[in-house]
């Protein structure tokens, strides 16, 4: 209650239309709208989600919030009818797109964000707590009680005679957004340092988490990796110490975006250099945080600068609120509602808490040391008798997470698992119903492997399998329920 107290008073302090501390005019506002409707959409629209309803339903996860689901009436029935699984897609990505131009901008964006709550949450029941995309649900639901259709929308140019919104209110709504995005990068960064204090500096803690990553690589996995390049060239402990030095420094260093205009424009192209470095050494793309970082795009500097130069945009610069009139206090209602925004997300961070959608953003937050690693690789036998390597990532039902949470569960048990075959089932009747790999799959292996990467860094091989997990596949294939 301080902390919510204390951030209402601040929040009540501030003139949030001067441009010193934010670009708090309608135009920014409908930018933010803009990029966070796209990225949602493409979220949206990437995923199959009907393929959901040929999984097992012992593979569904039970605790906290999914309890909760499953508890709902209908709720497995909508899990498993690939036909409300679509509806549920395409209704959620017409909200968002109508959204997107401006078009009953209040009601499809309330709307569209309770179905992409929905759907992020679908593909969590399956998987595990992943962070990708727990951003984009957040800034979604708060700019739907923004003043964000005040420009640049459908419902802006039906009604022309609409009261333009106050610029304290314009500028407070910039700035809850830019706040969201700097405390769950702040709490990042503290996680690491809570979980390995100094320790998490370590070139060898940096180099454990490369190496393990880029074994498993989510996206680019080519057969030169960049760790892997400079594990085998001996590259001194600082060169990845600078590596994880430089993240940790972004995600504490995004504060600076809620007082700074400078940091505005440095902090989200570092952070862009950063994610771009993630995908780079481990492979793992957040496409949400990386276009996520245009919301800070002074849109007002672009285009004044293309009327100038382009002739164009004059118009749109008349539209603006006028700057004569004085702005009205903040009131109490979005003040508080941020405040206790914030204060959530730091008691979540506190208290460890990882109860879909809130998270402590625990990620690569322990320090390890130097030594033998184990990761998984699948190899499957096809029809034709050639044998492939099939990258974990394609078992997952969702797009961006990794599937080797799933795969990995298989050797937490000793017994053969009816549960895990059936999972590996649909997904060998999804890839042969139409020949992904070019011949059918008739035996799959999920081998768990080892590798001292510190003894023997050249092992063309990466190590040896030291567990296997076989799965041979029925010559009918069982009936998807």
């Amino acid at each position: 209650m301080l902390l919510i107290g204390a951030l209402v008073k601040i929040f009540r302090v501030l003139d949030f239309s001067s441009p010193r501390l934010v670009n708090g005019t309608p135009r920014q506002l409908a930018w933010i709208r803009i990029v966070v409707c796209l990225t949602a959409l493409i979220y949206t629209l990437m995923e199959d989600l009907p393929a959901i309803a040929s999984m097992p339903a012992g593979m569904r996860n039970d605790d906290q919030f999914f309890h909760v689901l499953n508890s709902l009436p209908g709720y497995s029935t909508l899990l498993s009818s690939s036909y409300l699984l679509a509806t549920l897609q395409w209704t959620t990505a017409v909200l968002l797109f109508s959204g997107l131009i401006g078009f009953l901008t209040r009601p499809t964006l309330f709307l569209g964000s309770l179905g992409f709550f929905l759907m992020q949450a679908i593909l969590r029941h399956y998987t595990y707590q992943y962070h990708s995309g727990l951003v984009l649900i957040y800034l979604v639901l708060v700019i739907t009680w923004t003043p964000c259709a005040a420009t640049w929308s459908i419902d802006s140019w039906l009604n022309h005679q609409k009261p333009q919104p106050g610029r304290q209110s314009v500028g407070f709504s910039v700035y809850a957004c830019f706040a969201v995005m700097a405390v769950v990068y702040v709490l990042s960064g503290l996680s690491k340092l809570r979980g390995s204090g100094l320790d998490w500096f370590r070139g060898d803690n940096i180099e454990l988490k490369l190496v393990q990553d880029a074994l498993s690589p989510i996206f680019f996995d080519y057969k030169w990796k960049a760790t892997i390049w400079l594990v085998q060239h001996h590259a001194p402990g600082y060169v990845f110490a600078i590596i994880g030095t430089v993240g940790l420094i972004v995600e504490l260093g995004y504060v600076t975006v809620l007082f700074s205009r400078t940091a505005q424009i440095i902090i989200p192209i570092a952070a862009l250099g950063v994610h771009v470095g993630i995908l780079v050494f481990q492979h793992i793309l957040f496409p949400d945080l990386l276009m996520l970082q245009l919301i800070f795009l002074n849109v007002d500097w672009v285009t004044n600068f293309c009327g100038r130069h382009f002739r164009t945009g004059n118009r749109a610069v008349s539209a603006q609120v006028r700057n004569d009139i004085p702005p009205r206090p903040l009131s109490s209602l979005p003040a508080v509602a941020t405040a206790l925004m914030v204060a959530i997300f730091f008691v979540a961070w506190v208290w460890s808490v990882e109860y879909y959608p809130l998270s402590s953003w625990n990620m690569y937050s322990y320090a390890q040391g130097k030594g033998p690693l184990h990761y998984l690789k699948v190899i499957a036998t096809l029809e034709n008798g050639r044998s492939i390597v099939i990258p974990t990532r394609d078992f997952s039902p969702a797009w961006l997470p990794i599937g080797r949470d799933i795969l990995a569960r298989v050797f937490r048990t000793t017994r053969h698992s009816e549960k895990f075959d059936a999972f590996l089932s649909f997904y060998v009747q999804r890839r042969n119903r139409n020949l992904m790999f070019g011949s059918l799959i008739t035996r799959m292996e999920i081998q768990l492997w080892r590798w001292n990467y510190l003894v023997d860094p050249n092992d063309p091989r990466f190590g040896w399998a030291i567990g296997v997990y076989p799965y041979d596949v029925p010559s009918k294939p069982s009936p998807s329920r």
